[in-house]
């Protein structure tokens, strides 16, 4: 699940690009390379696992480090660094037998002790997102070298899916945990991964070079370069001339483009992922929030989400790209998402938003917009990304529908940087965003529980039936009745609306078919990069 930051200037692009070309184009002796060149739209913030966000840096993350286990096309769990498991029948102790002759982009060796530590590290410290995947963790052995014995303090559903990445004990034991939980660079980062980041440069590039004694066999190209675009013209532009050989996340009006006048050898795909785009709802009942306080009535939010047509959204501001959105997990997860009934949705009814607001005691005004009793304007800002023209599209459309229901809506374009901080502060009324959703759904589940107010909760929401289904489902191993209580939690989020999902989502990307060949998508259908795996990059080849 990610959040993202802001872009360069236009200028520092290109200068960086003329930089870049040099890079990859003109170093003696380099021309015999095969270097794959991505371009994207957002920087990487940093290299540390324990503070990143962005799916971007995630994506650096997982190519330079491995985690226990992956996934196949099917989303099966597979053999990642463990190539086997088993569990006792009580579901309390996992065993992981971990591949032989593994080594550090340092040539150490790769060893049980490394595991052992690196989730006793995040475990005792309470180390950023991957906490979750550990806490319940009440013991870890490493009996030998290849072996790693995991108890719990219940069976986890949830097991073995754990996502977090192996950090190496000889580097890792001498970081502080305050500072690998701030500050900490990491800007030598040491996996086991098929590449390391050999050169970073915030805002503008990373280059990763291909590790030759990689465990599931060396790549066969020899570097992997990630090059940040100040706007999307600028990248598809660079991927028509040749400059870069992929793009990810392209926004739709230039994808559209794009798809009528791509040239020989490009490859476009539109594939659904496990994401969505959200109006999201200040709804802290705290002094401390800078909320409107009139949010925090669910006949507000839910008058508001009558007045949207999702449709109309998915065809201006998103060109048609992606699925209209409802409940919390999306529907690429099939099994978990919950599809509602056509009298549970609030769908698109101007007349109906009205009738709510009217019977909730919201009169409308001279000017047209309603109030509370008390003389209270139903006066919002939505606070969109200035790197978001799609998001901004679709407040431009939510603006309109609200004054014909008489809520008046004030649009505020600020950057990804600026609109975090104000997020994690509860200084915002609304906001479009979007999450990256696990494998398992008990990580966007999470973040509607009481507990991550101020931290990875975005809407300060707190339900405690919600609560108290939260923790059963992470202990609950029939997988029908786990369904059950993780549907009545969408539900739950769903009727009581602290955000109101417009889309799920498509990765809109390219890619030259003329310079490489094995392409993978992953799963099946979806994208070839930014997923859950790194399939393509572990089996992409050059094409001579």
């Amino acid at each position: 699940m990610v959040k993202h930051t802001r872009w360069l200037t236009v200028l520092a692009a290109l200068m960086v690009l003329a930089l870049f070309a040099g890079l990859i184009g003109c170093s003696p002796g380099e021309s015999d390379r095969h270097v794959l060149r991505v371009g994207f739209l957002r920087e990487i913030e940093g290299l540390n696992p324990m503070t990143i966000w962005s799916y971007q840096a995630y994506e650096v993350m997982n190519l330079n480090y491995n985690r226990l286990i992956t996934w196949d096309e099917n989303m099966n769990v597979v053999s990642d660094l463990a190539k086997e498991w088993e569990v006792s029948e009580d579901g309390l102790t996992w065993t992981f037998i971990l591949h032989e002759g593994v080594k550090w982009h340092d040539g150490e060796p790769f060893t049980a002790e490394d595991v052992k530590f690196t989730f006793e590290y995040i475990r005792d410290n309470e180390l950023g997102y991957f906490v979750d995947y550990v806490a319940a963790m009440t013991d870890i052995q490493a009996p030998d070298e290849t072996t790693v014995v995991i108890t719990l303090e219940e069976p986890l559903a949830w097991m073995p899916n754990i996502l977090v990445p192996i950090l190496p004990k000889h580097i890792w034991e001498n970081v502080d945990p305050e500072e690998a939980n701030s500050d900490y660079e990491n800007s030598e980062p040491i996996g086991t991964g098929p590449f390391q980041v050999v050169e970073h440069v915030t805002g503008e590039y990373t280059r990763m070079a291909a590790n030759k004694d990689y465990f599931k066999g060396a790549p066969k190209i020899d570097e992997v370069i990630f090059q940040t675009f100040a706007n999307a013209d600028l990248m598809v532009q660079a991927l028509k001339r040749g400059d870069i050989d992929a793009i990810t996340s392209c926004p739709a009006a230039q994808f559209k483009a794009l798809q009528e006048e791509a040239p020989e050898g490009i490859k476009l795909l539109d594939a659904m992922t496990p994401a969505f785009t959200e109006l999201a709802i200040n709804v802290w009942d705290d002094p401390a929030s800078n909320g409107n306080p009139l949010l925090r009535d669910p006949k507000v939010r839910a008058a508001m989400e009558h007045a949207i047509d999702r449709e109309r959204v998915l065809e201006v501001a998103f060109f048609g790209y992606g699925e209209t959105g409802s409940t919390l997990v999306p529907s690429v997860y099939d099994f978990w998402h919950l599809k509602l009934d056509a009298d549970e949705f609030r769908s698109f009814d101007i007349e109906k938003s009205k009738g709510i607001l009217e019977e909730a005691g919201y009169k409308v005004g001279s000017d047209g917009i309603r109030a509370s009793a008390d003389g209270e304007p139903l006066s919002f800002t939505v606070s969109v990304r200035s790197e978001s023209p799609d998001s901004r599209k679709a407040a431009e459309l939510m603006k309109e529908w609200f004054k014909e229901a008489g809520i008046d809506l004030k649009i505020e374009v600020i950057d990804e940087g600026t609109l975090t901080d104000r997020i994690y502060e509860g200084d915002f009324d609304l906001f479009i965003w979007g999450w990256f959703v696990d494998v398992d759904p008990s990580s966007i589940l999470k973040i509607m529980t009481t507990g991550e107010i101020m931290s990875w909760s975005d809407s300060f929401y707190s339900n405690p039936e919600y609560d108290e289904l939260y923790e059963k489902q992470q202990f609950t191993l029939d997988l029908d009745e786990r369904q059950e209580i993780i549907h009545e939690m969408q539900r739950i989020v769903y009727e009581d609306a602290p955000y109101i999902i417009l889309s799920y989502d498509p990765e809109l990307q390219a890619y030259r078919t003329d310079r490489f060949k094995g392409w993978v998508q992953n799963p099946a259908g979806g994208p070839v990069m930014f997923t859950n795996t790194i399939e393509t990059y572990e089996k992409l080849e050059p094409i001579n």
